[in-house]
């Protein structure tokens, strides 16, 4: 249940921020940090009162979603004033010489060192706030403006993927049933009514699909691409399929990536579309796989960081509005793949005959299930969603292949 909740607050936490009408940068990373630091000592108290870790688990999400809106607003403001902010890796290595420490110990133990390394990550923070002028200015301001349309969906997105969870958690076909068909409910709805409500919004159309693209991306790669290798390779292949393939394009991304768009100029965008095809139909065959994540997770970083400078050039827009948009725009992404995603895999099973149940059992070879029928449900549900992606990723990049030239560079 711990994880429930801090998957939830994690997806949802960026949509309760846009029901504010407006608020300060400051207050939002002052908060972030505050309740991350509570959630870190809830933690630490579970050793002795284990229901601790509950509201450890919803803080801790709460502020691992709002820290990264808040963080990109902050350099944001500080590009436009031209102040140079520097990256301070002491306490990262610190933080790593923790993390690897905590790792080595056993049961409860090791729970309190993570929760230990996250409380000395958050004071950090605080104490560096002070130094780039973070100040608690208008924290309850900011609370107190809260409005009841944008509050209600976020409540509804918050209910069904809360019920989803704990529908899986608990194996509880009810739940996940209720959470499926809602969503299933809504989602017919948002569609039938996308023409008049386009009209409303502020951000330009091309952005906002390349960003919802971007966070089914996102799931895919994390979220089924564990599952699936975990269901055909084993869990210990997990490491050596995933986390190193994810964390070696991720690094190379972030060191080389910035080098390889300058080269690229205006035909960078195209570049990273082409690249996310061709890996995600690598991902499709599973002597590829590794290599195909690792490309995956490269061309994400780099679509990610050309999003990013697209947001920031956009000037009819606060830098608030913008940042929030970037991070709600991907998480709807990464919630509505996640849903179909269970709903493919839900009409799969009834397909195979199989109880309602087995969707709960899909991420392990043990069980009552043999990993012939786990791989005959995963492998139609990985070529359905990798050649959905494809498709996506072309219709998109031949639709706005003229605003995609057009655009501005940062």
């Amino acid at each position: 249940m711990a994880f429930v909740l801090y998957y939830t607050f994690k997806m949802t936490g960026v949509f309760f921020l846009q029901t504010l009408p407006q608020f300060s940068t400051s207050a939002l990373l002052t908060i972030s940090f505050w309740i991350g630091t509570v959630g870190a000592l809830f933690g630490i108290f579970s050793m002795v009162w284990g229901s601790a870790l509950l509201p450890a688990a919803a803080l801790i999400g709460l502020s691992a979603a709002w820290i990264p809106p808040a963080d990109l607003m902050y350099r944001q403001q500080a590009q436009l004033q031209e102040r140079s902010l520097k990256n301070d890796w002491r306490w990262v290595l610190i933080y790593l010489v923790l993390l690897l420490g905590a790792i080595q110990l056993n049961g409860k133990w090791q729970a309190v060192g993570l929760f230990t390394g996250y409380l000395f990550l958050f004071i950090s923070a605080i104490w560096q706030s002070g130094k780039i002028n973070v100040r608690p200015r208008g924290v309850w301001q900011m609370l107190k403006q809260v409005t009841g349309k944008q509050l209600l969906a976020y409540l509804l997105f918050f209910g069904l993927l809360f019920l989803l969870r704990t529908g899986r958690l608990l194996k509880s076909n009810t739940l996940f049933e209720w959470a499926l068909f809602g969503f299933m409910f809504v989602f017919a709805l948002l569609m039938l009514t996308v023409g008049r409500r386009s009209q409303f919004w502020r951000m330009p159309f091309y952005l906002n699909v390349l960003t919802f693209l971007h966070g089914i991306v996102g799931n895919f790669l994390f979220l089924f691409g564990s599952v699936y290798v975990g269901a055909r390779f084993g869990q210990a292949a997990l490491t050596s399929h995933v986390y190193i393939p994810y964390a070696i394009g991720l690094f190379v991304s972030m060191t080389f990536g910035g080098f390889l768009e300058k080269k690229l100029g205006a035909s960078t965008i195209f570049v990273h579309l082409s690249g996310l095809i061709l890996c995600t139909w690598l991902f499709c065959f599973d002597a590829m796989l590794p290599i195909g994540m690792a490309g995956i997770s490269f061309f994400y970083g780099g679509l990610n960081r050309w999003l990013g400078q697209r947001y920031r050039v956009l000037t009819a827009e606060t830098i608030e509005n913008r940042s929030l948009a970037k991070y709600a725009t991907q998480s709807k992404g990464s919630l509505v793949h996640q849903f179909l995603l269970m709903g493919l895999l839900f009409g799969l099973i009834q397909k195979a005959q199989l109880p309602v149940n087995a969707i709960f059992r899909l991420s392990s070879t043990s069980g009552t299930l043999h990993q012939e029928t786990i791989v005959g449900v995963l492998d139609p549900a990985k070529w359905v969603s990798a050649v959905s992606i494809i498709l996506l990723f072309l219709v998109a990049g031949c639709y706005f292949r003229n605003d995609l030239k057009q655009t501005p560079l940062p």
